[in-house]
């Protein structure tokens, strides 16, 4: 068990290689290592508010270049389930516009107005209002599917936290007592999703993210090795409060890539 026997890193983005537009030390370089030493990452992000383009768009303003390719969203990872619940359902998303766009755009039939909904799927809203939340509320009393992107609670930013899709499901149930079906990380659905397209064994992969009850979850879930950063959210703490272990703790990406240096001798 060794980061220099990994071929493919599964990356959380915010609190992990970066923080808002700020990059973190360390970062740019560690993604240039992995891909000298002929191995592969792969972002991993919960976020559902925006699309790939916006992700490549971000990084290319901090210097960094990617491709579609390298990314794979819990928005991504929602489109086969809600398919799996019926080609023709019509769902009330309480999210962006770009995730409504990226559903429409995969076949997902949005729907206009609260009226024609099927069911509901809640992402990270940052347009959210206080009429969706209302329409989410009408529709839930209903028996209909209700499908979440993600549990994460918070969205670490500049000036501390604000709140994420976990933190909506909350107010939901205290209001209709309805919890949702979860799609992302901490599930091992995406690490899997994205060990099959790249090619890779689970003993060549590991996940790197800085929440115990997301990002290292969703490793240990998906049988692979973590390591949990503390440059985000997470704190050491919460190993013990989840009851999650990860395989390595370090304090930022920088260390990691030290590590990762050191032991392919560069």
């Amino acid at each position: 068990m060794s980061l220099g026997d990994k071929k493919l890193f599964l990356l959380d983005m915010d609190g992990t290689i970066y923080l808002s537009e700020t990059l973190f030390d360390g970062a740019a370089e560690f993604l240039q290592t992995v891909k000298d030493l002929g191995g592969r990452w792969i972002f991993l992000t919960n976020n559902s508010s925006r699309g790939t383009e916006a992700y490549i768009a971000k990084l290319r303003r901090m210097g960094v270049e990617t491709a579609p390719e390298d990314y794979l969203t819990s928005a991504d990872a929602a489109i086969p389930y809600l398919r799996s619940l019926g080609e023709d359902r019509c769902w009330y998303v309480c999210g962006t516009s770009s995730l409504k766009g990226q559903l429409r755009a995969a076949g997902v039939t949005v729907a206009d107005s609260r009226e024609a909904a099927e069911g509901v799927l809640l992402g990270y809203d940052t347009e959210l209002t206080y009429g969706k939340l209302e329409d989410c509320c009408i529709l839930l009393g209903r028996d209909i599917p209700y499908v979440a992107t993600h549990p994460d609670m918070v969205c670490p930013t500049w000036f501390g936290s604000a709140p994420d899709c976990g933190s909506v499901t909350e107010m939901l149930r205290t209001c209709t007592g309805r919890s949702p079906r979860v799609i992302g990380k901490p599930k091992p659905d995406m690490a899997l999703l994205a060990m099959e397209r790249a090619g890779a064994s689970p003993a060549e992969t590991c996940l790197m993210g800085d929440r115990v009850y997301t990002d290292i979850a969703c490793g240990v879930n998906a049988g692979i090795d973590t390591i949990f950063v503390l440059s985000g959210e997470g704190t050491r703490e919460d190993m013990e409060k989840y009851g999650v272990a990860p395989t390595w703790v370090y304090p930022d990406v920088a260390a990691v890539l030290r590590d990762l240096k050191r032991e392919h001798g560069i």
